[in-house]
């Protein structure tokens, strides 16, 4: 077997073609429109994919299954069964749907830096960099918090870019690194460190082991945007946030917890949930 034979059996499921464009549209409510290769239509596919598919974790905390991203596995999570995933999960799905819709998309390793710190963390969250009339978009459907941003951000513009409401700005940094800053009321809030380059998606094959095998373990984690707020499960919690008014309900069982998965998030579950919602994180 020559080396483009073992490349090709080992890793090409990750480069496949989306099975269905047209299914997948319909999963996020855009069946049968047609979506310009614009900004406008990018911002469109961006919400209608936060809004429908969840950012969850219930696959590795309550299943303890080894999540892979192939293209047709992940189509048969997220379309058939209706399910989630996290950053290379549904980063790598949607990029597969970006590019059956007809943009110039490629994936990028992102170092989330969060508010508050001080140091530079490891590539460690997938995103795409989507080029339209020569500037580059930022589009993520896969950060782990209910004001994920909300539609893409322009990578080439340094002004303030309202995007939904929150304020974001982008800046440059040393070595050919961008980085995207929150704007709040407390002050700026760096977000995303990344080389706005192609990145090699088979790299993000052994970042997704080590992800999975550590901080996605400590407690059941659902996120899913909605038109007017957010829907949130956090570990034994699940709350709902609409026009700026939140609601929590406990979950006391793992009965409660599906009956939310499946009424609230449309998920399929063919397994039952574990009866323990919040757990010690394995450090390895």
């Amino acid at each position: 077997m020559g080396a483009q034979d073992f490349f090709a059996k080992m890793y090409g499921k990750y480069f496949g073609e989306l099975p269905d464009k047209e299914a997948y549209l319909s999963r996020i409510g855009l069946g049968g429109q047609n979506i310009p290769l614009t900004k406008e239509g990018l911002d469109r596919l961006q919400f209608a994919h936060l809004c429908s598919v969840p950012f969850e974790n219930i696959d590795i905390f309550d299943y303890d299954v080894k999540v892979d991203f192939g293209i047709e596995e992940m189509y048969d999570k997220v379309v058939t069964r209706r399910r989630g995933g996290y950053c290379f999960e549904l980063n790598a799905i949607y990029m597969s749907l970006l590019e059956a819709v007809g943009f110039e998309v490629y994936p990028i390793g992102v170092r989330i830096t969060g508010p508050g710190r001080s140091y530079l963390p490891a590539i460690a969250h997938r995103a795409s960099i989507i080029k339209i009339d020569g500037k580059r978009y930022f589009s993520d459907v896969g950060f782990g918090m209910t004001n994920a941003p909300g539609i893409s951000i322009c990578v080439d513009d340094y002004d303030v870019q309202d995007v939904r409401g929150d304020m974001f700005t982008v800046e440059d940094l040393e070595y050919n690194n961008k980085v995207i800053v929150r704007q709040t009321e407390e002050g700026p809030a760096n977000l995303f460190v990344f080389v706005p380059d192609p990145f090699n998606i088979l790299d993000f094959i052994s970042y997704n082991t080590t992800i999975q095998a550590t901080g996605f373990r400590a407690k059941r984690m659902v996120n899913l945007r909605t038109p007017g707020g957010s829907m949130s499960v956090d570990g034994d919690i699940f709350r709902r946030t609409e026009n700026g008014e939140r609601v929590e309900s406990p979950l006391l069982s793992a009965d409660d917890a599906t009956r939310v998965l499946t009424e609230e998030f449309g998920m399929i579950l063919t397994q039952p949930l574990g009866d323990i919602a919040v757990k010690a994180a394995s450090p390895f």
